[in-house]
């Protein structure tokens, strides 16, 4: 699979059609720009998507185990998490024995705000999963998560 409809007519991308650093740069691209009209549309900052669906997903998740999920340095998140807490959508609280941990959850303006994105978010995922059948799409993501988090041997 050598040539693609994104190429002219006229070149290859040889071995590059298979590199999956090349082949994950040009999603990465293709992302980011079906992105930036739904960033516009709910003024979302980076980052705020994911962490407002885990944080939905797993009420009282740590930063820590947050960080680890998203794959974010902990300064990038504490500077994130504090920007969401100002803005009013999540809230910290101190649980357990350990009180230096923060527990996230959703505020009652966070779960509105989710609730608000997630239909365009869902469009979102239709416009880029589009050309795949569910089939394929289970497939997909079956794949990618079997190179994300390859099996112990």
């Amino acid at each position: 699979m050598e040539r693609h409809n994104d190429t002219p007519s006229d070149t290859t991308l040889g071995h590059l059609s298979e590199d999956i650093s090349f082949v994950t740069r040009i999603l990465r691209t293709k992302i980011l720009e079906a992105n930036e009209s739904f960033f516009a549309k709910h003024n979302v900052l980076g980052g705020e998507v994911a962490v407002l669906n885990l944080i939905d997903l797993n009420p009282g998740l740590t930063q820590k185990e947050l960080a680890h999920m998203v794959v974010l340095r902990k300064s990038a998140l504490t500077k994130l998490v504090n920007e969401l807490e100002q803005a009013g959508v999540i809230e910290r609280r101190k649980e357990g024995s350990d009180k230096r941990l923060n527990a996230l959850y959703l505020t009652d303006e966070g779960q509105t705000r989710l609730a608000n994105i997630k239909p365009d978010i869902a469009k979102l995922q239709e416009e880029l999963l589009g050309p795949l059948s569910p089939g394929e799409r289970a497939m997909l993501f079956e794949l990618l998560w079997r190179v994300i988090q390859p099996q112990e041997k």
